[in-house]
């Protein structure tokens, strides 16, 4: 499986950081042709920051995916 990651912003710690998509890509494919959530996380000194993409990062996901990026 090849590693992904992103470019999102954290609803725990509110900032902009690099993100790891919780399933493989073609799932993620899946879930955003179906509208589904996206799960993500990184690493945070106080313990791992799990949460869903809020619409615009599911956008730029998607956008990036259409364009071979990811």
């Amino acid at each position: 499986m090849v590693d992904i990651t992103l470019q999102a912003h954290c609803a725990i710690c509110n900032k902009t950081v690099s993100v790891s998509p919780l399933m493989n890509r073609d799932d993620l494919v899946a879930v955003l042709k179906r509208g589904g959530d996206v799960r993500v996380m990184h690493v945070a000194i106080e313990g791992d920051h799990i949460w869903s993409l809020d619409s615009r990062d599911k956008q730029n996901l998607s956008n990036a995916i259409d364009k071979g990026l990811v």
